[in-house]
């Protein structure tokens, strides 16, 4: 297995059918395609916040934040809306906005409160379905519309408020609804998943009784119950591979292998943990393989067979898994976050990527991090306080932006004062208290062959901007961070 490093773990979506992933730096963009890493300095507007891809009538677009930010998150953000090619299109009318919701045999079903002054909790929701939104709706629904499959002429969606599942036709009407008294926290049906004809949702806990959790599995066109089974156990994560279910309970440390036709229990297990506030993650399968996100420190693999324990691949000490894997081509993909001194899930991140081919192979399996390359810092005595020195020497422009970032993002979270690397046990160790703030990014010029100082420029803005708001310097509580960069 390889990992490489990103600068940013949340990956933005390749365009539609592509077998890449894309990942977002500041200033650029790093695609992965297959085990190896490239740049894109053109695409993906990297130094904005991107949504991912939705669908429309007119085919798939993104929306991109009008203003620069560091931060990439597009939610609530004014976007512009461009297609696959990255130029200026529409969804569902509006060129500009920040409108997103799920789409139906070509309407948009929007979720919208009908009282924003109340508070969060008690505020009421309908769920408009729009052609355009220009024009009025031409449907709507009580409730606040959560997930929902789309399935051989039928919308089957849950509502999250009222704890209904219901089904839809392509004119909107109503075919059936089930009511379910299970209690979840925020909500009561939170997955759906399709599987032949059937609707299968994952409910929630049944109150005055012992059942924690609940699977349910629905036919599709009349909302009656084809099976369902009830769990001792409370299961945050769930997913549908094939023709088989992947449940796991984070602090119960159950995890059981349900077949989708039947309801059958075909697998199931328990880990035990060192300490009783660990948490497991996502089971999920691949290639006659069981795979658990251990304690986010170490792949579980099993015997998709028996479920007996293969190897337990151990992750480098400063990454931890952070969610469920991804397949394209022949490859699998774990998102990796920080781990180790910092406890801030956007200060780095990093892709572990296993392939199929390997996998083929057999134990033992093996992590190879990616070299970092010739980069490093050091603190600088200036009187009675220090700032920090970045010395990057690289040949491609992409690798000096790619640990360039990462290396910041690193010495801020690490030695300054901010809200987020603040918050594991050891930060006041950690603190630096003489830093005044100031990081300088030297940049070796003669190694350099496609210098870009328009990109270093712009990435000292956008953290500038980014450190204004959010980090401060120990040894002035008032004076935010700052970035320079120079050629050395």
């Amino acid at each position: 297995m390889k990992i490489l490093h990103i600068s940013d773990k949340s990956d933005e979506g390749a365009q539609p059918g592509s077998e890449s992933l894309v990942f977002r730096g500041h200033t650029y963009a790093a695609v992965i395609t297959g085990d190896q890493l490239s740049y894109d300095y053109h695409h993906y507007f990297p130094e904005r916040a991107m949504s991912s891809w939705l669908d429309t009538p007119n085919g798939s677009v993104c929306q991109i934040s009008k203003e620069k930010g560091i931060e990439g998150i597009a939610l609530d953000l004014e976007c512009d809306v461009y297609d696959v090619e990255f130029q200026p299109s529409t969804y569902f009318g509006l060129s500009s906005t920040n409108r997103r919701g799920n789409m139906f045999n070509g309407y948009c079903l929007l979720p919208e409160c009908t009282d924003s002054s109340a508070s969060v909790f008690d505020r009421e929701y309908v769920t408009n379905a729009y052609n355009d939104f220009n024009e009025k709706p031409i449907a709507q629904f009580e409730g606040y519309l959560g997930c929902g499959v789309w399935f051989d002429g039928y919308y089957v969606a849950s509502l999250i408020s009222d704890g209904l599942i219901i089904a839809i036709d392509s004119d909107f009407n109503m075919v059936w609804k089930r009511k379910f008294l299970n209690k979840d926290i925020g909500c009561t049906v939170s997955k759906l998943f399709q599987y032949s004809s059937i609707t299968i949702a994952r409910l929630g806990q049944l109150p005055g009784t012992d059942i924690k959790s609940q699977i349910i599995s629905l036919d599709t066109k009349t909302g009656n119950t084809v099976w369902n089974i009830d769990l001792p156990f409370y299961v945050n994560h769930c997913i549908l591979i094939g023709d088989r279910l992947y449940l796991s309970s984070a602090l119960d440390w159950n995890w059981c292998v349900v077949s989708a036709d039947t309801g059958d229990i075909i697998l199931q297990g328990k880990v035990t943990l060192p300490e009783v506030h660990n948490r497991i993650g996502w089971l999920w399968a691949d290639s006659g393989y069981l795979f658990l996100d251990y304690h986010s420190e170490s792949l579980h693999v099993m015997d998709g067979n028996t479920g007996e324990l293969i190897q337990d691949v151990a992750l480098p000490d400063e990454f931890s898994l952070s969610s469920y894997p991804e397949v394209k081509d022949d490859y699998i993909y774990f998102r990796l976050g920080t781990s180790g001194e910092i406890c801030e899930f956007n200060a780095y991140g990093g892709v572990m990527i296993l392939s199929r081919e390997e996998l083929r192979q057999g134990p033992p399996w093996t992590i190879e991090v990616e070299d970092k390359g010739d980069i490093s810092y050091q603190a600088i005595v200036d009187g009675k306080t220090e700032y920090y020195e970045i010395n990057a020497s690289y040949e491609e422009l992409g690798d000096v932006l790619r640990f360039g970032q990462i290396e910041i993002k690193l010495v801020a979270q690490r030695y300054a004062y901010n809200h987020w690397g603040n918050l594991d046990d050891n930060w006041r160790t950690r603190i630096n208290k003489k830093f005044d703030g100031r990081i300088v990014l030297n940049i070796d010029k003669a190694k350099l062959r496609n210098p870009d100082e328009a990109k270093f420029d712009l990435m000292v803005e956008l953290f500038n901007k980014h450190f204004e708001k959010k980090f401060r310097a120990p040894a002035n509580k008032k004076k935010p961070l700052t970035l320079i960069w120079k050629y050395i």
